[in-house]
């Protein structure tokens, strides 16, 4: 990712989905016990969850990622 200034958002609503297919793509190959922390993919997705505009399914889609790295 880039280098953002404080306040900037990583994602945006119109990039969010491709931002989650990766995730789930990741969690799901290697889970949170990959060469990075639950601490750091947590991290990504509440990133991903504090985006403006959020969609539902997008919503539950993240939750669906953070209970998975709960659970592993």
């Amino acid at each position: 990712m880039e280098d953002l200034s404080p306040g900037t958002r990583p994602y945006t609503v119109h990039h969010l989905d491709a931002a989650i297919a990766h995730l789930e793509q990741v969690l799901n190959l290697d889970g949170a016990n990959s060469l990075f922390s639950k601490t750091y993919w947590r991290s990504r997705v509440e990133e991903a969850l504090s985006t403006p505009g959020l969609a539902p399914s997008q919503h539950a889609r993240l939750q669906r990622l953070l209970d998975r790295i709960e659970e592993s």
